[in-house]
C-alpha cells in the first residue's frame, strides 16, 4: 500500500504564494477600475463654448472671406453638456 505524505513546508510556501498573487490581483484591478472611473468623470464635465459673431464678407466669386470676434453678451450661458 503507498502512502501519500505531504511536505508542509512545499504546502506553506505555496499557499503563501498564492495568497500574494490574489493581493496583486485585487490591488491592480481596483488600481484599473479606479482609472477607468477617473476617465469617465473626465469625459462627463461640461464643456462651454465661447460664443462667436461670423461676418461674411464677399469680395469675388468665388473667393469668401470669413471673420470673427468674440460675443461676451453670452458669457456665463452653457451651450453644451456632454453626458
Amino acid at each position: 500500500m503507498t502512502t501519500t505524505r505531504f511536505n508542509m513546508e512545499s504546502a506553506t510556501s505555496t499557499t503563501i504564494k498564492a495568497v500574494a498573487f490574489g493581493a496583486v490581483a485585487v490591488v491592480v484591478t481596483g488600481l484599473g477600475i479606479a482609472h477607468a472611473e477617473v476617465q469617465r468623470e473626465q469625459r462627463a464635465q461640461i464643456v462651454t463654448l465661447d460664443p462667436v459673431v461670423i461676418t461674411v464678407k464677399r469680395q469675388q466669386l468665388p473667393t469668401v472671406y470669413v471673420t470673427g470676434r468674440r460675443d461676451t453678451s453670452a458669457d456665463g450661458v452653457q451651450v453644451a453638456s456632454a453626458l
